[in-house]
């Protein structure tokens, strides 16, 4: 029974630290480029200051759509930007296949649209090529389809915004490159 009780402890005390140390994972200081995320859709700036409990970030005014309060952004959802030619995804700790991506590669994206944009298909297939990968594995991307609603949505969504490799948009094209 006690042995049971000091599992329980450790559980606990390794719960509580865990926040503390992710919060502080980066030491970001003003200047420094960064990615903010927004339901894994980053926005690239840069911090302006460090505030209580995160940074205020300033965005270029091409970024577009801020999806997010575009101010204040608590530590968490800020990342350190460094770009890289190519990101390699994994999948369970290296026990699957990982998935190569690289600056230059076609990639196809799947949204449900908002019906107020587009009423007329349950989901939109946007065509895009990678034009720069973040070292976190968010790439930006150039929008190569011609259809309205592809491009309604496209810039809905993502725009000039980098988007996770990991977002279910992106679904469709990591099983395909599973394959």
């Amino acid at each position: 029974m006690n042995m049971l009780k000091l599992f329980y402890l450790s559980l606990v005390l390794i719960f509580i630290q865990f926040p503390a140390q992710a919060a502080n994972k980066y030491s970001l200081e003003p200047g420094d480029i960064v990615l903010t995320n927004c339901h894994d859709i980053y926005t690239k700036g840069v911090i302006k200051s460090k505030v209580d409990d995160g940074y205020t970030v300033h965005f270029p005014k091409d970024s577009r759509p801020i999806q997010c309060p575009p101010f204040r952004w608590h530590a968490e959802f800020v990342t350190p930007f460094q770009s890289v030619n190519e990101y390699r995804l994994q999948f369970l700790g290296g026990l699957k296949r990982e998935l190569l991506f690289k600056v230059g590669e076609k990639v196809t994206m799947r949204f449900e649209p908002d019906r107020r944009v587009v009423n007329s298909k349950a989901v939109v297939d946007i065509d895009t090529e990678i034009t720069d990968i973040s070292s976190n594995g968010a790439i930006a991307v150039k929008l190569l389809s011609t259809q309205p609603d592809a491009i309604a949505t496209f810039w809905q969504w993502v725009g000039t915004n980098y988007i996770d490799l990991r977002h279910k948009a992106l679904a469709q094209e990591r099983s395909k490159r599973t394959q």
